[in-house]
């Protein structure tokens, strides 16, 4: 579609026939001023969702291709809303995009669904900018994605014993998504350690290697735990001077997944409601990953090469492998707590 929209545009087809090759663009504006006999401005409203309703493939596609220089007597139909309610505006947008649909995380993120993960990991420097809110932005992390990383550390979703489900959060984010739109509320309780799990997150791909190494199993660049291509950002880990750390290696997502779902063995979701908590201080949760991070490798490695016949994303997705690293941090845990 987009190809032959682009075709359309730079007079492949024949010239000042690219408004009959589709729907044109569709804006909803605060108010419209009149300034030249063809010229006009349009005024928006971040605040109220204002913006392009229907059409920002087109949109994206002219602005990219005005370098090449688009033939003359070329046009586009724009048609402008005013006066549009804040609360009809993610159906207006659903309701327009019949042919190309527009992604449910960004009519989520018109409704507002995503507010309260905006606020949680707002508090970080690159907290939202770190993430994909809506279609077209740019993100190390898509929402969806971080959604998923917070409910697989749910234990009264997933339960430790058997969590029915779990390797969803790494093979089938947008089924795992569907379940957030459904019912949104146990997962807005994870507001409080949102911003910690994604550090932890980082911190276990980010780790990996150096415990890997240092264990003598060998070189971690030279296993099927390692993704292969680089450098990498860890926007939610800063240096010494405030920017996001760079490495040349990391746990690769289907391997990092079981590991960061064992945690779910240190967090607590009260019985009435409240907001979720880790077990410990968050300096101790790192701790647990420090001292317990290379058996929980050597268990995903385990099942990649024995089991999965070096298949790091079937392994990524078999609920034995999240059940087996649950119960490595689970007998740590234990072990904690009758030791103390």
């Amino acid at each position: 579609m987009y190809r032959r929209v682009r075709s359309s545009l730079m007079g492949e087809q024949g010239t000042g026939s690219f408004h009959l090759k589709h729907g044109g663009i569709v804006i909803i504006a605060d108010r419209v001023e009149k300034v030249g006999e063809d010229h006009y401005r349009l005024w928006f409203d971040s605040d109220l969702k204002q913006g392009i309703a229907n059409g920002n493939h087109s949109y994206t596609l002219i602005l990219e291709s005005q370098a090449e220089g688009i033939p003359e007597d070329q046009y586009v139909e724009i048609k402008v809303h005013t006066s549009v309610p804040v609360e009809s505006v993610a159906d207006l947008a659903d309701g327009l995009n019949t042919s190309m649909q527009v992604r449910e995380e960004s009519l989520a993120d018109l409704r507002n669904q995503f507010d309260w993960l905006k606020e949680a990991l707002g508090a970080h420097v690159n907290g939202l900018s770190a993430v994909a809110w809506h279609e077209g932005n740019e993100g190390d992390y898509d929402v969806r994605e971080v959604l998923a990383i917070l409910m697989a550390l749910d234990p009264s979703r997933y339960t430790l014993a058997d969590p029915v489900g779990i390797e969803n959060t790494y093979a089938r984010v947008s089924s795992v998504f569907n379940s957030y739109l459904a019912d949104s509320e146990p997962v807005q309780r994870f507001a409080p350690i949102a911003l910690e799990a994604m550090e932890l997150y980082e911190y276990i791909r980010r780790t990996a290697p150096k415990l890997w190494n240092a264990s003598n199993n060998g070189r971690f660049r030279k296993t099927k735990l390692a993704d292969r291509v680089a450098p990498y950002t860890f926007p939610f880990t800063l240096d010494g001077a405030g920017h996001a750390e760079i490495g040349e290696v990391r746990l690769t997502k289907a391997a990092a997944m079981p590991c960061l779902a064992a945690f779910r063995a240190l967090v607590e979701v009260p019985e009435d409601g409240s907001a979720v908590k880790w077990r410990y201080d968050f300096a101790e949760i790192k701790q647990m990953w420090d001292d317990y991070g290379i058996e929980l490798l050597r268990e995903v490695h385990e099942a990649i090469v024995r089991q999965h016949n070096g298949n790091t994303h079937y392994a990524g997705r078999s609920p034995m492998l999240y059940r087996s690293t649950t119960r490595i941090l689970e007998l740590a845990d234990l072990r904690r707590r009758f030791a103390s």
